[in-house]
């Protein structure tokens, strides 16, 4: 069971209370909750043991019997077992060695011996603008962990040496021993539950019935609990990078992580991205190209924007990390901007392999967005076609609501730009008032242009259908998530999900029909009914045929109805082959009032037609 958002908040604030009121109680508290999750899983493994010998003692006694029990008693433990020793993938990357870059690994040396931290096995180089510290338990629940440390090409090119050392000092904080090692396990303990969970998710065991249902509860509780703890863990982390470099330096790296972070999701990639209209294949090297230079030399005022924004963001529940102005404020330094000078960035540190090694991730960026580049190349060239033409139409006359509606987002997409569609859209409204469409596309305009208007529009339009749930939520939660109201954009993402979860449960629910299904009258009219008789007997095998309505649990608003159908004359075997045939016809060439799910209801499936009898008027044909 999911802990609910406002649950995990009270819970949060409790501890947070205790842990500064009682910090030796609270830390009890943590380390106890951690003792339970392994007791429940010693508790079950004895359990299952125990029945497992007493059924081997029995062999004696109850003969065949007792090889029964030990097989019943058996199976469950080693699916136990297995679920224990759930594998979690390794991270991926390209895996950096000492003999390769001797510099670097100095570095990590000089690091680890002043934090004692344990032996970090692998190394590696991604693809992304971040820095971290994974541990793969190779025993599953029982641990015997392989440290990783995943450092991103992207990051070593925004920061210095000394920016750089800072952050990986911070990352191998959450490693080191001395009066902080207590609280690194229990940070570290509480990311591999979360790993495990997950894990269990998406692919679960046998064994895991036992597991699952007890860990449903008690992971999200021990997460809740143990939030402070996590969160006062990456303070000491901070504290950790500004004992081993400077205050200044830390501050300069948090900076530096925000303000390029900021220009590589609204300026870098975009721009990329947007070469697809005119160029078919991805010829670009975006590792080896990046340089913080470039961001350097962004106007000043783009740089205070996204630094304001970045000091304006509040620490929440979302994320142990704290704010950027928190962080700040802890280790007492300002948010300064200092971008390294051309050629004097972190990347040095991989000394002659930067230059292979950003050729290994520019070739594996090519290989992996090739298919999406071909596609979106493809589409852009159609969408311009496309456009020319209703251009053509609409100098003539006007357009209906969807013709305008397609011209106005094939403007932004590959004409003139969102300016001018913002301005269609604006015309488009005074036009049709009324439209739901046409309020959904200019508040998403005005969304993805960051304008607040576009709030209380999209809102409003989700009130008066919830279609538009889905796709609003989504934008109101990226417009919230860049104006870095995290709380809002928190709000939103819960009601995506919850939308998201309703359509994926409706989704299943509507893919089948099953005998404990209800079966209700199908409440269309006469000459709906007449209307789907005459395509129904242009199928000459059909022999009966059943309609009637599925009662269903979710979007009950929405019908579903059922049609069942029998092709067997009375004289004749039933023909499975033939049967399917007649579906396919009926699936290809009648139209349908609504949503419809087809079944043929002799042979095996025959009771079905003994419950379409039992609703009154279900026989059509």
């Amino acid at each position: 069971m999911a802990m609910e958002r406002a649950e995990f908040e009270t819970l949060v604030t409790r501890n947070e209370e205790l842990a500064r009121r009682a910090p030796a109680a609270y830390r009890r508290r943590v380390f106890g909750l951690a003792a339970v999750g392994y007791l429940y899983l010693g508790l079950v493994v004895l359990f299952l043991l125990v029945l497992l010998v007493l059924a081997a003692l029995s062999v004696v006694y109850l003969r065949a019997v007792a090889i029964k029990l030990l097989v019943v008693t058996g199976a469950p433990l080693w699916m136990v077992l297995r679920a224990m020793w759930v594998k979690l993938e390794p991270p991926a990357g390209l895996r950096l060695t000492r003999e390769r870059v001797p510099e670097l690994f100095k570095e990590l040396d000089g690091l680890r011996r002043r934090l004692r931290t344990p032996r970090i096995r692998h190394v590696l180089l991604t693809p992304d603008f971040n820095a971290a510290v994974t541990q793969i338990p190779r025993l599953g629940l029982l641990g015997w962990h392989e440290s990783y440390l995943l450092l991103g090409l992207p990051l070593m090119k925004a920061l210095t040496v000394e920016q750089f050392r800072a952050v990986l000092a911070h990352e191998l904080g959450h490693l080191s021993g001395g009066h902080a090692s207590s609280g690194n396990r229990i940070y570290r303990l509480r990311r591999i539950w979360q790993r495990l969970d997950a894990t269990f998710t998406a692919t679960p065991h046998w064994g895991s019935a036992l597991i699952r249902p007890f860990f449903q509860r008690y992971i999200p509780y021990f997460v809740a609990t143990s939030f402070p703890l996590a969160r006062a863990n990456e303070y000491a982390a901070d504290a950790a990078s500004v004992r081993l470099t400077s205050a200044r330096s830390a501050a300069q790296a948090l900076t530096a992580v925000n303000l390029v972070g900021s220009y590589l999701d609204e300026k870098y990639w975009p721009r990329i991205s947007a070469a697809t209209k005119d160029v078919s294949q991805p010829a670009f090297a975006p590792f080896a190209d990046f340089s913080a230079h470039a961001v350097a030399e962004m106007p000043a005022t783009e740089l205070l924007k996204w630094r304001e924004t970045a000091l304006g963001i509040k620490t929440s529940y979302a994320d142990t990390h704290p704010s950027l102005a928190d962080r700040l404020e802890a280790i007492g330094a300002e948010a300064e901007f200092a971008p390294p000078l051309q050629g004097s960035d972190a990347a040095k540190l991989l000394g002659p392999e930067a230059s292979r090694l950003e050729g290994v991730l520019d070739d594996q960026w090519r290989q992996r967005v090739a298919d999406a580049w071909r596609r979106a190349h493809e589409r852009s060239q159609a969408n311009r076609s496309r456009l020319t033409e209703l251009r053509t139409r609409a100098s003539q006359a006007e357009l209906d609501e969807h013709a305008s509606l397609e011209l106005a987002e094939l403007e932004e997409e590959a004409g003139e730009g969102s300016t001018a569609a913002l301005a269609m859209l604006r015309v488009l409204t005074q036009r049709f008032p009324d439209s739901l469409p046409v309020r959904f596309a200019l508040a998403s305009q005005l969304l993805r242009n960051d304008d607040a208007e576009g709030i209380a529009l999209m809102e409003s339009t989700i009130g008066a259908t919830v279609d538009a749930l889905l796709a609003g939520a989504q934008l109101l939660r990226d417009y919230y998530w860049r104006t870095k109201e995290t709380e809002l954009a928190q709000k939103w993402h819960e009601r995506w999900v919850q939308r998201a979860n309703v359509l994926q449960a409706a989704q299943q629910e509507r893919s089948q029909c099953r005998t404990t299904d209800r079966l209700v009258g199908h409440e269309l009219s006469a000459e709906v009914v007449a209307r789907l008789v005459q395509q129904l007997e242009s199928i000459p095998e059909l022999t009966r045929v059943y309609l009637a309505r599925k009662l269903t649990k979710h979007l009950p608003e929405t019908p579903l109805y059922v049609l069942g159908f029998e092709c067997t004359k009375w004289w004749r075997l039933a023909d499975k082959a033939t049967a399917h045939a007649v579906q396919q016809r009926i699936r290809q060439e009648v139209e349908f009032p609504g949503e419809t799910l087809i079944a043929n209801v002799e042979r095996a499936n025959a009771r079905f037609a003994k419950k379409f009898r039992r609703v009154k008027g279900s026989r059509i044909l």
